[in-house]
């Protein structure tokens, strides 16, 4: 037997990343440009630099925008700013595809949105002639997604945003997106992340009896897995966009073992589950309902500041004692960037998720 043709990309899923990736790029040249100069520079000023520093960019027309008359909101021949949202949302695009979430068919909701979640199916039965026909009754939960934010700040020196060449705004740009991304991963599968009121949510694994390994083979990962299977579709027996989660060197080690060919370390299916892969889920195995996971997501806002006074440390205190050293930007030459996705999630119902937890798996036993 033949084996299958090798799968070629279509022209045009090549072309929207392309262009994605040229769009995420120079949005992270604009904001650059704004860091340049005395803060705060004018955006028209900003896009007039632009232009003269990158006269091929394809996409200096969005950034590029005559000023002739005020602008207004109806007016689409203004507004630089406005006009920069299109490069925005493909740097917000461009992280939310590094994330678990922007992998998985998640339920996506508003913030601040009550919604009804059937937590039981009722009962049901055959009824013969004349017969009693039994009834049945369905149970209702509430569940309330609320706003919350993953956040993080880098300081820069201005020398740093000044030398913007091709180079640095990839870097900088792959790396606010990948810290976010890794950040809201861990998040969201991590078993020790609790619920903080008006904080954040906890993750999707929180509060869940894992499944403990049979051992560290590649042997006991198959039979694991079977068992994650056999709990979780016993417990959802119709879900039919069930997805699990693990990390790349476990999806290699699965592949491996069973000689799956659809499997591989960046993800794909097993036994007919899509899987999906994460450096950040850690020690765990995760089998998830992504149509049970209310997901409320909002746009990723980068800010920044050269007259800031921060605390130079990754675990701040709150609220600052004496002992709290601020550091003042503008006398050290200094630029303070953040990034923050608006993003919150939460289980439409407690047997969504299931999980083998803490793994150790050796590769190649």
């Amino acid at each position: 037997m033949s084996p299958a043709p090798a799968s070629v990309p279509r022209l045009s899923d090549y072309t929207a990343d392309l262009s994605q990736h040229q769009k995420s790029v120079a949005f992270v040249r604009f904001l650059s440009i704004l860091h340049n100069q005395d803060w705060p520079v004018l955006p028209l000023h900003a896009a007039k630099i632009y232009a003269n520093r990158w006269p091929l960019d394809p996409h200096r027309d969005i950034i590029e925008k005559a000023a002739v008359t005020p602008g207004t909101t109806f007016d689409v021949d203004w507004s630089p700013i406005a006009a920069v949202k299109p490069l925005a949302d493909a740097f917000v695009a461009y992280a939310y595809a590094a994330a678990i979430i922007g992998k998985m068919p998640l339920r996506t909701v508003p913030f601040n949105s009550s919604l009804p979640a059937q937590t039981t199916p009722g009962v049901y039965g055959w009824a013969g002639q004349a017969k009693p026909k039994a009834l049945t009754k369905f149970d209702f939960a509430t569940v309330t997604v609320r706003i919350a934010k993953a956040t993080g700040d880098i300081v820069v020196t201005d020398e740093l945003m000044r030398l913007a060449t091709p180079g640095t705004e990839v870097f900088l740009r792959d790396a606010l997106a990948a810290g976010v991304a890794a950040f809201v991963d861990r998040q969201f599968t991590d078993p020790t992340v609790a619920a903080v009121a008006n904080v954040h949510p906890a993750s999707i694994t929180n509060g869940v009896t894992p499944i403990a390994p049979t051992g560290t083979t590649g042997a006991a990962l198959v039979a694991d897995v079977g068992a994650l299977m056999a709990q979780f579709f016993t417990a959802n027996p119709n879900v039919m966009t069930a997805t699990l989660i693990m990390t790349p060197a476990i999806a290699a080690m699965l592949a491996g073992a069973t000689k799956s060919p659809t499997l591989t370390m960046a993800g794909g299916s097993y036994s007919g589950v899509t899987v999906v892969t994460s450096g950040s889920v850690g020690t765990a195995i995760v089998l998830v309902d992504a149509s049970a996971i209310l997901l409320a997501t909002g746009g990723i806002e980068l800010n920044g500041s050269r007259n800031a006074t921060v605390e130079m440390v990754d675990t701040p205190t709150d609220p600052p004692t004496a002992a709290t050293v601020p550091v003042s930007l503008w006398p050290q030459n200094l630029i303070a960037l953040r990034a923050e996705w608006f993003v919150n999630w939460t289980k439409a119902r407690t047997s969504a998720v299931s999980l083998i937890s803490p793994t150790a798996y050796v590769p190649g036993t």
